[in-house]
C-alpha cells in the first residue's frame, strides 16, 4: 500500500480518541432510495469574491464527485438549476468552507450567506430548509452530547458499558424527536438519522473493544458472545449501500485481521497499491458477502488509491475491475478513474461542438493533422497566471512545428472567455476554444473537467484521439516525455520554470470527497 503498513493499518484501526466533529459530520451524511433528479439552487453570497467558487458534491456514494460548479456575479447572486444523482445530503462549499443541505429532486431552494462567514451564517428557505434545519441542529445536539462522554468508559466492564449505550441511544433519540416536531422532517430523513445514531453506537462498540483490554490491563480481553450480538442486532446490511459511516465501522472490526494478515503475508515486500492487498485479505473472509467486499473495495480505494499524486492508478483499476462485482459501482469507480487520470487512450471528443474568438462554431478537430495538446481552464483558476502561461509560452516556442495547442476555456459567459483569452494568450500561438455554459458544457462532461482539476493538460493525436492521461502540472516530468515523444523533439534538459506547480500538491483527507473525490 502506499507506505503500506503503518499509514493504512493506522486508518483501518480506530482509536477511542474519537474526533466529535468528523464522527457526526459523516454521521449525517445520509440518503434516500430514490432517484434524484433536477433542483433549482438561488441565493446570494455577500462579500463574495470573482474567483470563488460554489461547488455541490455527492458525498455518500462511491464516486464523490462535485455534481455543479457555479459562480455569483458581481452583487453575489446565482441561480443554477443542477441535476442531483439521488436525494441526500449534500456539501455545498465556498471559498474552502463546507456546509450542508439535503436535497431532493424538484427542490426549489434558497440560499443567504455571508461569503466571509460562510457557512457558519448560511440561511435556507424553501423546500430543503425543514430537513436541512432538522440536520443541522440533530448534528449539534449528538456532538455536543458525545463530546461530554468520559473517556474512562472503555475501563468499564461490557455489562455497564452496554448499558452506557443503550442510555446514549434513549436520550439521543428523545432529544432528535423533539427537534423533528419543532422542524418537521421527511419521514425518510428522520428514519435514516435514526440508522446512522445506530451506526454511531457501533462505532464506539468497536473502540471499546480496541482498548478496553488496555485500559484494564487486560492484553487478553475478547468480547463476550452478548457483546456480538449486541453489535449484530444494529448491523444492517443494506447501510452499507448508503452510509459511509457504516463501512468505515466494518473496516475498523476488520483492523486487527487485516493488520495480522499484513504481518503474515507481505515481508517486508510492499504491494503495488493499497487496494492489492487489501483484495487479498477479503478473499480469506468467506463470511463476507459480495456486496459489502464491493463497497469496503470501493471505499478503501477511493480514500487510498484513486489520488493524482499516485501513478499506478491503472494498476489499482486492473484490480478493482477484477475484483468488485457490481456493474453499477465499476462504472461509479471509472468516473473517479476519469477525473483524476485521464480518459482511455483512443477515446476521440474531437468533434464536440466548441465557439472560437470570433464567435464562430468549430471543434478541436480542426486541429487534426499534428498532435494537439489541449489546456482546459477557467479565469478563476488559481495561479494561472503566475505557473501556467510564463512556461505555456516557452513550450509553443519550442514544440509548436510540430504539435498544436488548443486553449479551452470554460468560463461562465462567452464574454468572460473573450476577456480572459485575449488577457492570456494573445501572445501564444495556438487556438483559443470556448464550452459553451463553462462547466455545463459538453465538452467538460466529455473529458470529465471538474473545478479541482482545472487547468490541466491532455493531449490528442494527430486524428484527435486521446494519447495521454490527464496532467495537473505543467512542469511534470511524464507530461514533458509525453510532448517528446509525440513531438518527436527533445528539448534542453532545463525548461524555463519548468519545476514550478501548475496548482498546489493534493491534501490527503478525505472523507467524503471535492470529492473531491476531489
Amino acid at each position: 500500500m502506499r507506505n503500506c503498513g503503518a499509514k493504512t493499518l493506522q486508518k483501518l484501526t480506530f482509536g477511542w480518541r474519537i474526533n466529535y466533529f468528523l464522527l457526526l459530520f459523516f454521521a449525517i451524511l445520509i440518503i434516500s432510495c430514490s432517484k434524484g433528479g433536477k433542483v433549482t439552487l438561488t441565493g446570494t453570497l455577500q462579500n463574495a469574491k470573482p474567483l470563488e467558487r460554489i461547488e455541490l458534491i455527492e458525498t455518500t456514494g462511491v464516486a464523490t464527485l462535485p455534481v455543479a460548479n457555479f459562480g455569483t456575479d458581481a452583487k453575489g447572486n446565482f441561480s443554477q438549476t443542477i441535476e442531483i444523482p439521488k436525494n441526500g445530503v449534500y456539501l455545498i462549499t465556498y471559498g474552502g468552507s463546507s456546509g450542508f443541505i439535503y436535497l431532493k429532486g424538484g427542490d426549489k431552494v434558497d440560499i443567504k450567506a455571508d461569503a466571509v462567514m460562510f457557512p457558519m451564517n448560511m440561511q435556507i428557505s424553501g423546500d430543503a430548509k425543514g430537513n436541512t434545519e432538522f440536520l443541522t441542529e440533530s448534528q449539534k445536539y449528538i456532538n455536543d452530547y458525545l463530546s461530554k462522554i468520559n473517556q474512562s468508559v472503555a475501563s468499564k466492564n461490557e455489562s455497564e458499558f452496554l448499558k452506557e449505550l443503550d442510555k446514549y441511544k434513549k436520550e439521543i433519540t428523545a432529544q432528535l424527536d423533539k427537534i423533528a416536531d419543532s422542524k418537521k422532517p421527511d419521514s425518510d430523513v428522520k428514519k435514516l438519522s435514526n440508522s446512522e445514531l445506530e451506526v454511531t453506537l457501533l462505532r464506539i462498540s468497536t473502540q471499546y473493544e480496541a482498548v478496553h483490554g488496555q485500559m484494564t490491563n487486560n492484553p487478553n480481553f475478547k468480547p463476550s458472545e452478548k457483546f456480538k450480538e449486541y453489535q449484530k442486532s444494529l448491523e444492517n446490511e443494506d447501510y452499507v449501500e448508503n452510509m459511509p459511516t457504516y463501512r468505515n465501522y466494518l473496516l475498523s472490526k476488520l483492523g486487527a485481521d487485516f493488520q495480522k494478515y499484513f504481518q503474515e503475508t507481505q515481508k517486508g515486500v510492499a504491494p503495488n497499491s493499497n487496494i492489492e492487498i487489501f483484495s487479498k485479505f477479503l478473499d480469506t473472509k468467506k463470511d463476507i458477502s459480495d456486496k459489502v467486499k464491493d463497497y469496503l473495495l470501493a471505499t478503501v480505494a477511493t480514500q487510498y488509491d484513486l489520488q493524482p499524486n499516485n501513478p499506478k492508478i491503472p494498476e489499482v483499476m486492473k484490480v478493482l475491475n477484477s475484483k468488485v462485482k457490481s456493474e453499477s459501482m465499476k462504472a461509479d469507480l471509472k468516473k473517479v478513474e476519469e477525473a483524476i487520470y485521464g480518459l482511455p487512450v483512443g477515446t476521440d471528443y474531437s468533434k464536440t461542438e466548441l465557439v472560437k474568438l470570433d464567435g464562430k462554431k468549430s471543434s478541436l478537430s480542426e486541429l487534426k493533422g499534428k498532435p494537439t495538446v489541449a489546456l482546459f481552464y477557467a479565469s478563476w483558476n488559481p495561479y494561472i497566471n503566475q505557473s501556467v502561461i510564463p512556461v505555456m509560452k516557452e513550450m509553443v516556442k519550442f514544440y509548436g512545428t510540430k504539435i498544436n495547442f488548443a486553449f479551452v476555456n470554460l468560463d461562465d459567459t462567452q464574454d468572460q472567455f473573450k476577456k480572459t483569452a485575449n488577457a492570456m494568450f494573445k501572445d501564444i500561438k495556438g487556438v483559443n476554444f470556448y464550452g459553451e455554459n463553462g462547466m455545463k458544457a459538453e465538452i467538460a462532461k466529455q473529458f470529465a473537467v471538474y473545478g479541482f482539476k482545472m487547468p490541466n493538460f491532455v493531449i490528442l493525436d494527430k486524428d484527435g484521439k486521446v494519447s495521454s492521461r490527464t496532467f495537473f502540472n505543467i512542469g511534470d516530468p511524464q507530461f514533458v516525455d509525453a510532448l517528446n515523444k509525440a513531438s518527436g523533439l527533445t528539448p534542453p534538459s532545463v525548461m524555463p520554470n519548468q519545476n514550478q506547480q501548475m496548482m498546489p500538491p493534493p491534501v490527503e483527507e478525505h472523507s467524503a470527497n471535492d470529492g473531491h473525490g476531489h
